[in-house]
C-alpha cells in the first residue's frame, strides 16, 4: 500500500513538473513575441553606413531622389495584382470550361488577405532589416508565385493556382510592399505624405498598365507563358531597383520635437518631454514660454510598438482605414462582371458597352495611382485627418449614388462614382504610412503598418465573400444577373461600414496636442473638427447658480459646448507645455531638502 502510495506521488510529482515546464515554455514563446514586436529600430554598424553611402553595387553615390524613382518601379510590378481580374475569365474557361463560372476570382482574395498577414507577422523584421535585404526577399518569392501559377494553370489546378499566386506571391507582396513604402518616406521626413504617395503611386498604376499587358499576352500566348513572361519581367525590373533602395543615415529623422515615456514615472504612464533644449524655459519680456517645442506645431510621438498598438486612435485609425478600402477592392476584382451583367452582353437585352471592360480596369487604376500620389501631397498641407475624413465623406456620396446611376442605366455616371471612389481607395494607402509615422514615430512605422494592412486583407477576404454571397443568394433565388438589386443590395452595406469608419476617424487623436492635453475634470468629450477643438462639458456636478433675490429662478445647464479658437487653444497649450517643463526640471534637478 505504501508502495502504491508512492508510486502514485511520484505520479503527480511528475505531473506538477510536466505542467510547469509546459507552462515556461509558453511563456517562453510569449516572451519570444513580445519581444519581437517590442525591438523595431534599425541599428546599422559603421562599415554598414560607409556602405550605404553607394548604391548599385557599389557603384554610384547614394541620393535621397533615387529612392523615389525605384520605389516607383518596385510598386508597379507588385500593382500588377490589381489586373487580376483580366484572368478571371480565362482562367475559368482553362479550367472549367466556362469563363463565366469558376472561381479564379477568389485567387485574388487570398493574395491580398496573405498580403496583409505578412506583413503584420514580418513587420518588426523588415524594421530592423536592411530594407535592400527584405526587398530581394520579397521579389524572389513573388516571382516563385508566378512560376507556381503557372504550372497551375497548366495542369489546371485551381487549388495550386490559389497556392502559387494567392499565398506564395502573397507573401512576397506583403513584404515588398512594406519594406519598399516605408525606406522611401523615410528619406523625407518633412513630405513624408508626398513622398510615399508618390512611391505608391506605382503600385496603383501597376492595374493601369498591366490590364493591357495582361490581355495582349492573354490573346497572342498561352496561359502558362503569360504567367512565366509577366513574372520574369517583374523579376528584373524589380531587382535592378532594389539596388537603388538604401535606408537615410542614422540621425536624418528627428523632426519636430520627440515625446517619450520618462523612466522614472514609467509605472505611472506620465509623458515627459524628452529634448531638454527645446524645453528650456524662456525668460523674456513675455514671461515664461517653453521656446522651441511651442514653435513646433507637430511634434513626433515616438512611442514603442507595444504603447502604439495598445492605443486607442490606432484602432479606430484601422477601422477607418478598412472602410475607406472595402468598397473599392470588391469593386476592383467585379468591375469587369458587373459591366458586362448591368451593361454588356449579359442584360437582358444585350449590347456592347461604350468602352470594354479591360479598358475600364486600366482606367480605374489610373484613378488608383492619382489618388495615392495627389491625397499624399495634399495631407502635407491640410493634415492627415482632415484628409482622411475628406476621402470617407467623398465615398460616402459616391456609394450613395451609385445605385442610383445603375437603376438608370448610366454607364458613365456608373463609372464615375466608382472612378472617384478609387481615388479615394488609392488616397488611403498613399497617406496612411505617414499618417502612422507621425502619430507613432518612425521607428515603429513599418511595424503599424504592416498589422494595420490586415485590414486590407479582411477587407479582401470578408467582403469579396459577403459580395459574392449576396450576389448568390439572389441568383438562387429566382434573380437574374443583370437585375440592379442584386448589387443595391451589396452597396447598402458597404456605406454602412464607411459611415463607421467616419465616425471612428472622428474620435482619432492624431496630433500630439490631442493625445497629450490633460482632459477637464468635467469633460466627457474632445474631438478636432476642421483643425478646431470641439469639446462638450458635464455640468451636473458644478455647484449650484445662486439666484439673486426677486429674480426668477432659472433652469440649471447640465451640459456645456465650447468650440475654441485657436488663440485659445494656442494659450492653453502653451500653459501645458509650461507646466510639463517645469515637471521635468524638478525632475531631473536633485533634491536639496
Amino acid at each position: 500500500m505504501n508502495g502504491n502510495g508512492s508510486i502514485a506521488d511520484d505520479s503527480m510529482l511528475f505531473s506538477r513538473i510536466s505542467q510547469q515546464g509546459e507552462r515556461r515554455d509558453k511563456r517562453g514563446i510569449l516572451d519570444l513575441i513580445m519581444d519581437y514586436y517590442s525591438h523595431t529600430e534599425y541599428q546599422p554598424t559603421q562599415e554598414q553606413i560607409n556602405k550605404d553611402r553607394f548604391v548599385f553595387f557599389g557603384f554610384i553615390r547614394c541620393q535621397p531622389w533615387m529612392s523615389i524613382p525605384a520605389g516607383i518601379l518596385i510598386q508597379f510590378c507588385y500593382g500588377s495584382v490589381y489586373a487580376w481580374s483580366i484572368f478571371n475569365g480565362p482562367i475559368n474557361k482553362a479550367i472549367s470550361g466556362d469563363d463565366s463560372h469558376g472561381n479564379a476570382e477568389i485567387t485574388f482574395y487570398i493574395a491580398l488577405g496573405v498580403l496583409g498577414i505578412t506583413a503584420a507577422i514580418f513587420g518588426p523584421w523588415i524594421e530592423t532589416n536592411h530594407p535592400r535585404k527584405s526587398g530581394i526577399i520579397g521579389l524572389l518569392v513573388f516571382y516563385s508565385g508566378h512560376l507556381t501559377s503557372a504550372l497551375a494553370v497548366s495542369v489546371r489546378m485551381i487549388s495550386l493556382l490559389y497556392f502559387g499566386y494567392g499565398f506564395i506571391a502573397g507573401i512576397g507582396l506583403g513584404i515588398g510592399y512594406v519594406s519598399t513604402i516605408d525606406a522611401v518616406s523615410k528619406w523625407w521626413p518633412r513630405a513624408r505624405g508626398t513622398a510615399a504617395g508618390i512611391a505608391v503611386m506605382g503600385f496603383g498604376g501597376g492595374s493601369l498598365a498591366f490590364g493591357a499587358i495582361n490581355r495582349w499576352l492573354i490573346d497572342h500566348t498561352t496561359l502558362p507563358l503569360t504567367f512565366f513572361i509577366l513574372g520574369s519581367i517583374n523579376f528584373i525590373v524589380m531587382l535592378i531597383s532594389i539596388q537603388f533602395i538604401s535606408p537615410p543615415p542614422p540621425g536624418h529623422n528627428p523632426d519636430g520635437v520627440p515625446i517619450m515615456e520618462s523612466t522614472e514615472h514609467h509605472q505611472h504612464k506620465q509623458p515627459a518631454i524628452a529634448a531638454i533644449g527645446a524645453l528650456e524655459l524662456e525668460k523674456g519680456t513675455q514671461g515664461t514660454r517653453p521656446a522651441a517645442a511651442i514653435a513646433a506645431e507637430q511634434p513626433t510621438l515616438h512611442v514603442s510598438l507595444g504603447e502604439a498598438l495598445r492605443s486607442r486612435d490606432y484602432w479606430l485609425l484601422y477601422v477607418a482605414f478598412l472602410a475607406n478600402i472595402v468598397f473599392s477592392l470588391v469593386i476592383i476584382s467585379n468591375l469587369p462582371r458587373i459591366i458586362h451583367n448591368m451593361f454588356g452582353m449579359g442584360r437582358s437585352v444585350p449590347q456592347q458597352p461604350p468602352i470594354p471592360a479591360y479598358i475600364a480596369v486600366s482606367i480605374e487604376g489610373g484613378f488608383n495611382m492619382l489618388g495615392r500620389v495627389l491625397t499624399g501631397m495634399v495631407s502635407d498641407l491640410l493634415g492627415r485627418k482632415t484628409t482622411f475624413m475628406l476621402l470617407l465623406t467623398i465615398q460616402i456620396i459616391a456609394i450613395s449614388f451609385v445605385s442610383v446611376a445603375i437603376h438608370a442605366d448610366s454607364f458613365w455616371g456608373f463609372l464615375s462614382l466608382v472612378w472617384l471612389a478609387t481615388v479615394c481607395y488609392g488616397g488611403g494607402f498613399g497617406m496612411i504610412p505617414a499618417f502612422l509615422s507621425d502619430m507613432f514615430g518612425t521607428n515603429n512605422t513599418s511595424s503599424c503598418h504592416g498589422i494595420l494592412l490586415t485590414a486590407w486583407s479582411l477587407a479582401s477576404i470578408v467582403g469579396g465573400l459577403v459580395f459574392t454571397g449576396i450576389l448568390n443568394h439572389f441568383l438562387s433565388h429566382g434573380s437574374h444577373a443583370w437585375e440592379p438589386h442584386i448589387y443595391t443590395a451589396n452597396f447598402m452595406w458597404m456605406l454602412v461600414v464607411v459611415v463607421v469608419g467616419f465616425v471612428c476617424c472622428l474620435f482619432v487623436r492624431a496630433s500630439i496636442r490631442d493625445r497629450l492635453f490633460p482632459a477637464l475634470p468635467n469633460q466627457i468629450l474632445r474631438l478636432r473638427i476642421f483643425g478646431r477643438v470641439f469639446r462638450v462639458l458635464c455640468l451636473r456636478h458644478a455647484p449650484p447658480v445662486e439666484v439673486p433675490p426677486g429674480r426668477c429662478k432659472r433652469h440649471r445647464k447640465f451640459m456645456e459646448f465650447e468650440y475654441l479658437t485657436r488663440a485659445e487653444e494656442q494659450k492653453a497649450w502653451d500653459e501645458y507645455l509650461a507646466l510639463r517643463a517645469v515637471q521635468h526640471r524638478l525632475m531631473k534637478e536633485p533634491n536639496d531638502c
